[in-house]
């Protein structure tokens, strides 16, 4: 009897190398020399010499003239921003996050899922001068420790919603029973709104941005300037003008809060 002949995958070496290096250097915060870049992805220097050097040219890479370290530029993510439904996100989301920022005069942030992780995709700074914010472009884990990453996961459908819990479980040591339970709590209150959970490293309050389908495409966060407990009133005050900015966006892109 004839075994069936397995299909062939056809390979493209140069786009591989090209991605490897790409993707090292974005688990990386600091700078990479070719050497450590070449053991990162498993080959010589001579390899990926020329694959950097296309990379640097086309502007996704930069070289720092000092320490010869290689670091991504902003360039991948300034392609993920034009693509439609990111494009069309942010034109509805920075008019209000400026207005939100003016009126609690607190930054705000803006978060989308990136794999197994959350990335900042925008950043609005109050007029004061005093205050706490993130990177655009910064990428942080699925863990509770993140008012974003709760609120991403806990407004999934009902399948993403446990491969995420699944995610926060294992990144933070506990059952996925638990993890569910807590973001059952983030979906009851509609939005992050506890600062007291035992778990949670810096301080926010976060409401999804809801599509039609009822899925966040997004989590509003505000970072809260003191680290201690907020006045009620205070606080009162920020969660009902982010809860009012969040169903704003949510409107503005066909969905609801």
């Amino acid at each position: 009897m004839k075994q069936a002949k397995q299909a062939v995958q056809p390979g493209a070496p140069a786009l591989e190398k090209g991605l490897d290096l790409l993707e090292a250097l974005a688990a990386e915060s600091r700078g990479l020399s070719q050497k450590q870049l070449a053991e990162r992805v498993g080959r010589s220097v001579g390899e990926i010499f020329r694959m950097l050097v296309a990379l640097e040219r086309r502007g996704y890479v930069t070289r720092d003239p000092a320490t010869a370290e290689y670091t991504l530029t902003l360039k991948l993510f300034r392609i993920a921003s034009q693509f439609p439904p990111t494009e069309r996100l942010l034109q509805a989301a920075l008019p209000v996050m400026e207005q939100l920022a003016g009126r609690i005069q607190l930054s705000c942030h803006l978060t989308v899922l990136h794999g197994e992780q959350f990335m900042v995709i925008a950043r609005i700074e109050p007029e004061w001068l005093m205050g706490w914010s993130v990177k655009v472009g910064a990428v942080f884990p699925l863990t509770q420790q993140y008012a974003s990453a709760k609120v991403l996961s806990a407004f999934q459908l009902e399948g993403r919603r446990q491969e995420l819990a699944e995610i926060i479980a294992a990144h933070d040591r506990i059952s996925g029973k638990k993890a569910l339970a807590a973001l059952d709590r983030i979906t009851a209150e509609g939005g992050n709104f506890s600062i007291d959970d035992g778990y949670t490293r810096i301080l926010a309050y976060s409401c999804p941005i809801v599509e039609a389908s009822g899925r966040a495409v997004a989590a509003l966060t505000v970072p809260l300037l003191r680290q201690d407990k907020i006045p009620p009133q205070e606080a009162a005050t920020i969660a009902s003008e982010l809860r009012s900015a969040a169903k704003t966006i949510s409107e503005k892109i066909g969905g609801s809060a």
